[in-house]
């Protein structure tokens, strides 16, 4: 008991630092945030004005949706906002259409909620999430409306059909914004965001090779950026109107971006205590990848791709810790555009001659995990919904609303946006909703007063939602619970009683999805981060051998499916990356030393996707079969081993049995002896088409063995260490 109260507030004060420090390094100004926050803030401004004045019902979904539309550019502002308009009309109108046959009798009415909340769960797994929030949204922000009896039909379906149009307002505005700051700061916040990462890059490598100091604004520009990582950057991407091959390279280069990020305050932080001055070739090394890096960014920023950066085969082992490392990651950028001629303008290839992107994910009606989350979520909102209903409480009602935005996959991921969730609502209820209507409102006699305070919330709300991920979706709660109190009606609001049942509603939320929805088929974050990681891999694998199957036709689209495939998978293994923070179990810290190999090896899996890819773009125009035989044969060894070391890996990520992995550089090597013989032997000079083929496959190979050799190794070390992990290779041998 002694040592338990000497050690405990020693916890609590560390946990106070650190919490405050996460804080201060989360709304630390970055270059580009103070315009983001600027065009929010003016557009639901424009949006309040308007809603107060002409009186239009449901006003704060308008403003709400200021704050959800992408703003990497405004032709991807267009697209996002329409897509968003159109598919709340889609909700509006099945709401509309469905709610006339069955609110007649008690039993159906009950019944069409809960088939309506199933619905919207379900498609929250098989479509992007970019679709499946607003439609759920619309579906479920009706359902109070309909449960309204003092409200004639007429009514309540006039309330329903004015969300659509208050929404297409917030659009309207935010895009009119967008065009017009556009004029004013023509930089993307995507290419700036890129530029000023590499910058600091840069500098952090000039100071060591001076033997200086770095200086204290890119020491913080270095901190901010290592904390914060790119989870902003790659939102823009994948909102953006980009092409999706596209967005995969981009995707590659951002993550390697944020990897050169990490790698670099590494490298500053071991070098702050490496004692003595650094040698003449190792400052060199650093000025050459400084240049290389300056050279990156200039390309990335004016639309070309960045040259090949070539190594020498033979040089001295760097004494400093992490240089070697910066180099590799910094040469795996340009090999993420392998295949392209500019950012703007992509290689045509028969993976590019695709119709629209299709609307559910390949496994959606075959999976049973996706039933199965529908059904969890389901059972925890209709838990909610009985209980408010039976209550005679409607204010409730955001506690469905609530089970559905906060509703993953997993526990750690669900408990991140639950905390968030209701962190938002306090501060954004309690704190600045309550608190202006005691403190604030009763000084106020007019629309001036009211628009300035908006104003300053919502700036707060837009500040706090442009962090990382970690952070951000407590600023869009915060904004929406003060929405919802100030902007339900056409006069400054002073019943206290909004904000109580807002907070109610979340809290009722919460214990219902942590009794059912965390309950039922689920596992916890680093289990299904290393699945999905895994899965990818396999994935990659089943890609490599479509190169080798006769039937081009059936393989180009097996291959189109792969990748997208893929990618999602990505996204979803960086999702669920941060979700392990909050998994809080007796394993915390090798849960937390998994997440962090698997995101050191995550970009180098992206960049050799866009290498494999563009091996096959190549090769479904040229296939292997058209070389010359015994080169082809070569080919097609090398191209069966690339499947069976990605095999090997997923074993080893998945902790199953490993089968033995060939050596990748000598199948490599075998391919090339086979080019050098051919043609010597007839003396001929290698043809174009062949030279083009061995430079994917020295292009693969560079990736990939170091990949497999680290990958392998950890594992390795793992098992010897703890006893117990996958089986690896000798063992299998062995057996």
């Amino acid at each position: 008991m002694a040592a338990q109260s000497v050690t405990l507030p020693d916890t609590i004060d560390q946990a106070g630092r650190w919490f405050w420090n996460f804080l201060r390094q989360e709304l630390t100004p970055y270059p580009g945030r103070a315009w983001v926050v600027g065009r929010v803030t003016i557009a639901a401004t424009i949006v309040m004005l308007l809603v107060m004045t002409f009186r239009i019902p449901n006003g704060f979904l308008g403003a709400f949706f200021t704050l959800l539309l992408s703003r990497e550019n405004p032709t991807a502002t267009l697209r996002a906002g329409f897509r968003i308009v159109f598919v709340f009309l889609i909700g509006t109108l099945y709401t509309a259409i469905s709610v006339k046959m069955f609110i007649g009798d008690p039993l159906t009415h009950f019944l069409w909620i809960g088939a309506s909340i199933f619905l919207c769960f379900y498609l929250l797994r098989i479509v992007d999430y970019g679709t499946a929030s607003p439609l759920g949204f619309g579906i479920l922000g009706a359902i109070p409306l309909w449960d309204a009896t003092t409200l004639d039909v007429n009514t309540r379906m006039e309330d329903t059909l004015w969300t659509v149009g208050v929404v297409a307002l917030g659009v309207a505005v935010t895009i009119a914004v967008e065009y017009v700051f556009r004029g004013v700061h023509p930089t993307t916040d995507l290419a700036e965001g890129i530029e000023v990462r590499l910058q600091t890059v840069e500098k952090v490598l000039r100071s060591a090779a001076a033997g200086q100091p770095l200086e204290s604004e890119w020491q913080k520009h270095l901190v901010l950026y290592s904390t914060v990582g790119t989870s902003r950057l790659r939102r823009l991407i994948l909102r953006s109107a980009y092409s999706l091959h596209f967005k995969a390279q981009m995707g590659t280069a951002i993550a390697l971006v944020g990897r050169l990020i990490d790698i670099a305050a590494s490298f500053q932080l071991a070098l702050s205590e490496r004692p003595g001055t650094i040698d003449a070739d190792d400052c060199q090394r650093c000025l050459r990848l400084a240049d290389e890096v300056t050279e990156l960014g200039k390309n990335l920023l004016h639309g070309q791709i960045p040259a090949e950066i070539k190594r020498p085969l033979q040089e001295i082992p760097s004494q400093l810790p992490f240089l070697t490392m910066m180099e590799r990651t910094a040469a795996l950028i340009p090999k993420a555009f392998s295949g392209s001629e500019s950012l703007d303008t992509l290689v045509s290839a028969p993976l590019d001659e695709e119709g629209p992107a299709p609307l559910f994910i390949a496994d959606a009606f075959s999976n049973p995990a996706h039933v199965q989350f529908a059904l969890r979520g389901t059972l925890a909102a209709m838990v909610c919904y009985v209980i408010y209903t039976a209550t005679d409480w409607p204010g409730l009602s955001s506690s469905v609303v609530t089970c559905f935005i906060t509703a993953l996959s997993t526990i750690g991921s669900s408990r991140q946006k639950q905390v968030l969730r209701l962190s938002g609502t306090f501060i954004g209820g309690i704190i600045f909703g309550m608190g202006a209507q005691i403190f604030v409102l009763p000084y106020l006699d007019g629309i001036a007063g009211f628009t300035v305070l908006f104003a300053v919330v919502t700036a707060i709300s837009a500040w706090v939602s442009t962090a990382s991920a970690r952070l951000s979706y407590l600023g869009v709660q915060i904004a929406l619970a003060f929405y919802l109190i100030h902007l339900q009606e056409f006069t400054i609001q002073t019943s206290l009683a909004i904000a109580r049942d807002r907070v109610f509603g979340v809290l009722l939320a919460l214990v219902s999805m942590g009794v059912f929805f965390d309950l039922l088929w689920v596992r916890n974050a680093v289990g299904e981060m290393q699945a999905v990681f895994a899965h990818n891999l396999e994935l990659f694998a089943e890609l490599a051998e479509q190169l080798l199957q006769t039937d081009h036709i059936k393989a180009i689209r097996r291959i189109r499916q792969l990748r997208d495939q893929i990618n999602e998978r990505f996204q979803a293994v960086t999702a669920q990356s941060d979700a392990v923070l909050l998994d809080l179990s007796h394993s915390r810290q090798e849960n937390l030393q998994v997440r962090k190999e698997i995101m050191r090896w995550q970009p180098s899996i992206r960049t050799l996707l866009q290498v494999q890819i563009t091996a096959v773009q190549y090769l479904g125009q040229t296939p292997l079969s058209d070389l010359p035989q015994p080169i082809a044969l070569a080919g097609t060894r090398f191209e069966e081993d690339v499947a069976r070391v990605m095999r090997a890996i997923a074993s080893e990520v998945s902790n199953k049995p490993a089968p033995a992995a060939p050596d990748i550089r000598l199948s490599a090597q075998s391919v090339e002896q086979e080019i050098q013989r051919y043609y010597q032997d007839r003396g001929m000079p290698v043809s174009p088409q062949v030279s083009d083929v061995a430079g994917l496959i020295e292009s693969l190979t560079s990736v990939l063995s170091p990949l497999y050799e680290d990958i392998h190794s950890t594992f390795a070390a793992a098992s010897t260490t703890i006893g117990a992990g996958p089986k690896l290779e000798e063992a299998t041998a062995q057996s």
